[in-house]
């Protein structure tokens, strides 16, 4: 140490207390430095920590990511799946409305053939054995539509209609009777009524149904109500007229 080194110390201080001052700054600062390696050591091993945690985080988030992806194409799948699926229901649902169409058409057309069957039946004889009952029918006509006064509307319509001067017959004709017919013809033949006295006409209207099918119970409920039965009995018709029956008159 040089002269003007050691003046730079108090005067008052020793050698032995400025050596004892070095060796507490160097314990000083040997401890500082043991702190601040503990202090990295920490921030070093919380680093570590935070490292791992966010790779465990990005695992997860990869994982996810992963997941998420299998579940977007399984739904892509499905839903793939589910359009074909509906185009397939569409496809079969037109399929059957073209059948059910076909078959309501076969119906119909099956179901007029049969009507016309019924009413060729019906109409060939019909006069002859409304004459055996005692009725002198002198005309007989087909398919009549009746008509609102100003001709705007069919009022309704006779499938045969028998005439015997004070009193007239009509015919309703019947592929298969079902229970609204019974009183769909009453209604009718009321309307009839209604539109001759509105004529002028002042003959009496009796009913009769013949129908190719038709039960015993149809058959007791149409009499009660003084309407003829016409039945199919093999390949013609005949008219049911039970002893005591008597028609009831429009």
């Amino acid at each position: 140490m040089d002269a003007a080194t050691i003046q730079d110390y108090p005067q008052n201080e020793t050698f032995g207390e400025i050596l004892a001052s070095l060796r507490e700054i160097r314990a000083m600062n040997k401890e500082l430095s043991i702190e601040r390696q503990k202090e990295l050591d920490r921030l070093s091993k919380e680093n570590e920590k935070r490292q791992k945690e966010l790779k465990e985080q990005m695992q997860e988030t990869d994982k996810l990511i992963q997941e998420t992806a299998m579940m977007q194409k399984e739904t892509d799948r499905m839903q793939k799946e589910t359009d074909k699926l509906i185009q397939e229901t569409a496809r079969r649902q037109k399929e059957t409305d073209k059948q059910i169409d076909k078959v309501s058409q076969q119906m119909g057309f099956l179901g007029n053939s049969f009507g016309e069957l019924a009413e060729h039946l019906v109409a060939p004889n019909i006069v002859k054995k409304f004459q055996n009952l005692g009725f002198k029918v002198e005309k007989c006509s087909k398919n009549i539509e009746i008509y609102k006064p100003d001709l705007s509307k069919i009022i309704t319509e006779i499938d045969l209609f028998l005439e015997n001067g004070d009193i007239a017959i009509v015919v309703e004709v019947k592929a298969k009777l079902r229970e609204k017919h019974l009183e769909e013809f009453i209604n009718k033949m009321e309307k009839i009524r209604e539109y001759a006295d509105r004529k002028q006409d002042k003959r009496k209207f009796i009913g009769a149904i013949a129908a190719a099918i038709m039960d015993k119970d149809q058959m007791k409920k149409i009499l009660g109500e003084g309407i003829y039965v016409i039945e199919q009995t093999g390949e013609t018709m005949k008219i049911v007229a039970p002893e005591g029956f008597k028609p009831r008159e429009f």
